[in-house]
């Protein structure tokens, strides 16, 4: 167990929780952005960036995972 691999799990745990909150504060406003306004520019931008910010979520939890599994060995 090195003190590298526990500052990058570390790491990997801060990044994910930042991204997770970004994930929710983006796609609950533009839930609420087309429940009020429906079909708009801001919206599909909005579900564009929900999709990245997904996408973003789901590597940073298998990076954090991995690295999880690799401090256990």
């Amino acid at each position: 167990m090195s003190l590298r691999t526990e500052k990058e799990v570390e790491f990997y745990k801060d990044l994910f929780g930042k991204v997770f909150t970004t994930f929710l504060l983006v796609s609950g406003g533009t839930l609420t952005t087309f429940h009020r306004e429906g079909k708009s520019p801001m919206v599909m931008g909005g579900t564009v960036a929900s999709l990245f910010l997904l996408v973003a979520l789901i590597f940073t939890g298998y990076l954090y995972k991995r690295e999880i599994n690799r401090l256990e060995e």
